[in-house]
């Protein structure tokens, strides 16, 4: 993973989560934009994944991942072959405040040096009203994997006058988790179980042919 998050650093919001991830499905791509097996990726200048988490029901605090890779091949013919596959450096993750990014780093939460990464890995795609998607997959925690389901909204779809004027579409994706399911389950009293993702995805309409 090391040599992959190297190419896609970060420098700006993202995660908790897994979180997880972004979608695809035809997702206002044109017929020149993608044939079958595309493949796609996240502008890293853009892309974010962050998180929420609630203390004591009275405030809530954020935070984010610097570090990630995704990837969708795009198969537009067969919607329901799209797949997502996202890769985030838990050792990335980043709060306000360090002591609270070390804590998030320990064996009572992410675990990072038995566990370093976080994976979304989409098993099912679906269109449910124009521009709004559902993805579904299994999202991994510290070793344990389990199902999770994502909303994705395009927000945007146009020109990128930093990119040159290249074709890019916005979306925003949310979802959310139970932290405990993952085994982490330290602070009950003081943080809440229920883990809010946000992540803001922007995918360059450049392909390359997949390879398979």
């Amino acid at each position: 993973m090391a040599a992959n998050l190297s190419r896609i650093e970060r420098g700006h919001p993202a995660l908790g989560r897994r979180m997880l991830l972004l979608g695809a499905c035809g997702w206002g791509l044109t017929p020149h934009a993608a044939s079958a097996g595309n493949r796609y990726a996240l502008d890293p200048r853009y892309s974010t994944i962050e998180f929420s988490v609630r203390h004591l029901g009275l405030f809530a605090s954020q935070g984010r991942f610097r570090r990630f890779v995704a990837t969708l091949v795009i198969d537009e013919a067969h919607p329901e072959r799209t797949s997502i596959a996202v890769d985030v450096d838990a050792a990335s993750v980043d709060m306000a405040w360090q002591d609270a990014a070390d804590m998030l780093r320990s064996p009572d939460f992410f675990d990072v040096r038995r566990h370093p990464d976080v994976k979304f890995t989409s098993a099912a795609v679906e269109a449910i009203a124009p521009g709004r998607y559902r993805i579904g997959g299994l999202l991994e925690i510290r070793g344990v994997v389990q199902p999770a389901t994502l909303n994705a909204i395009l927000t945007n779809r146009g020109p990128d006058a930093a990119a040159g004027g290249a074709e890019v579409t916005d979306f925003v994706v949310t979802g959310g988790l139970r932290r405990s399911a993952f085994g982490m389950v330290a602070e009950p009293a003081f943080i809440s179980d229920n883990v809010d993702i946000t992540i803001h995805a922007r995918i360059a309409l450049a392909a390359t042919p997949h390879a398979g």
